[in-house]
């Protein structure tokens, strides 16, 4: 008997809880809500002819504090021509009718952008608003965006001379951009340039390859200076994705592509920054670059596969695995340079040359000849070695040079005038200031016969000049 009285019990409490569950409320509802207004800060405004770009996804949460459930309907105040999509517990549309939250629980409303070109310079304001209605009682969310024009590169092939100068917007390239062989494009001063995640090539068989967001093939002129710098990044521009790597997939210099520069200009955030192939076919190097940050790579900052490269007054900073890498030999001129790598569970050194090709069983299948030649420059990092070589011992090896630079090393390497393993003080690590503190043993040790006349700032160095990319 008892224990027909407990199933009896159990089940008329299911029964209540299932009717309590089913009852709808009736009177006007005053629903809560995580969010009273969605923002989306900066948003490019629509490529003509496309739905490209989206914003991010923003979400917030509808909230239920009723014992009883509720019935809303929801509208995007804008209607057809809002700029704003909405999603709501799953379902789509401008106006979404009928949407139930149980008692005292919650759903979760998610809002995305498309913004029309408003053909102004600036970022200007978007607004709208959802509203929820339940009942009778109306409550409302905003939504606003500033929207920003822009020049689109969109798989934009420059053949002939070509420049860019107009800096009254930015520039975004989507998916990719080419410079063909035999092409020159130059870019102005002041420039700023924005880019496009996972950029692909697809052939005539529609077989998609992963390329460069920059690739030459002919010749590649930055023009930036100290005050306008030419700036390349991804198109994300939420403050969470200023510092974050992989956001796109950086330049590619091609073989035969020649008499490159880049001067004055900040790469930050891709895979690889500048990846160059191949000796030149014609001149003395691929690329010479100056006086330029190249920061947070997923991957290589500088990746040079036999490539002839020379840098001055530059910083390369926080990549994933090599801040610069001669690779399969080549020929390389760093002078005055600052290579910087956190600990970021890398083994390796970031800064490697290498003159050999190995096959699986580490067997030696091919050498190449290679010149490295690295004067007044540092390279530091958390490794006990920060600093790398996997050379031949013979003539493949032109010029194995390191003098007048502070390196992270457990051996010493030889050279002249070189400072091992003592730190040099950088300001601020954290926020990748890499100028020198008063007391840095980087102070006054450059080779005043070889260092340059003024650094990344273009602040003239004394008679006794510092190393690396700043003078104190």
């Amino acid at each position: 008997m008892l224990n027909k009285l407990l199933v009896f019990a159990c089940l008329l409490f299911v029964f209540s809880s299932c009717r309590k569950d089913d009852q709808l409320l009736t009177d006007p509802g005053t629903l809560n809500f995580s969010e009273d207004t969605v923002y989306f800060d900066t948003v490019f405004t629509r490529l003509p002819g496309s739905n490209f770009p989206r914003s991010i996804n923003k979400r917030f949460m509808i909230r239920n504090p009723y014992k009883e459930k509720v019935s809303l309907n929801v509208t995007l105040m804008g209607g057809t021509s809002s700029p704003f999509r909405i999603n709501v517990d799953g379902l789509t549309g401008r106006r979404i009718n009928d949407v139930e939250i149980l008692p005292e629980d919650s759903a979760w409303v998610f809002v995305e952008a498309t913004l029309d070109a408003n053909n102004v310079l600036n970022p200007a304001l978007v607004r709208d608003s959802i509203e929820f209605e339940t009942n009778g009682n109306r409550q409302y969310v905003q939504l606003a965006a500033y929207g920003w024009d822009a020049y689109y590169l969109k798989d934009t092939v420059f053949t002939g001379t070509n420049s860019l100068i107009l800096k009254d917007k930015p520039y975004v390239i989507v998916n990719a951009v080419y410079v063909e062989d035999g092409a020159t494009l130059s870019i102005g001063p002041g420039l700023h340039f924005y880019t496009t995640p996972n950029s692909v090539f697809v052939d005539t068989a529609n077989k998609k390859y992963n390329i460069s967001a920059i690739n030459v093939f002919g010749t590649l002129k930055i023009n930036g200076t100290k005050t306008e710098q030419v700036i390349f990044e991804g198109d994300r521009l939420d403050n969470i994705y200023q510092d974050k790597s992989g956001q796109w997939r950086g330049f590619h210099f091609y073989r035969g592509s020649v008499n490159n520069t880049i001067q004055h200009a900040i790469i930050k955030n891709a895979t690889v920054g500048i990846w160059v192939d191949s000796l030149p076919e014609s001149g003395t190097r691929n690329l010479i670059i100056k006086n330029t940050t190249i920061k947070n790579m997923s991957a290589y900052g500088v990746l040079g596969l036999t490539a002839a490269i020379a840098m001055e007054n530059s910083v390369i900073a926080n990549c994933g695995a090599n801040t610069f890498i001669g690779y399969y030999g080549g020929d390389y001129l760093i002078n005055n340079c600052t290579f910087y790598n956190g600990a970021n569970g890398r083994r390796d050194p970031h800064v490697i040359f290498n003159n050999i090709l190995r096959n699986d069983k580490k067997q030696i299948i091919r050498t190449f000849d290679i010149s490295f030649n690295i004067q007044n420059s540092i390279l530091w990092g958390p490794l006990d070695s920060e600093f790398g070589v996997d050379l031949t011992n013979d003539s493949k090896v032109l010029l194995a040079g390191l003098s007048f630079s502070l390196y992270k090393s457990k051996t010493d390497l030889g050279g002249t005038s070189n400072i091992r393993s003592k730190d040099p003080l950088f300001e601020d690590i954290s926020r990748l200031n890499l100028k020198l503190k008063t007391g840095s043993p980087a102070i006054g040790k450059a080779n005043p016969a070889t260092a340059t006349l003024v650094d990344l700032d273009e602040k003239s160095r004394d008679a006794n000049p510092d190393m690396g990319a700043f003078e104190n």
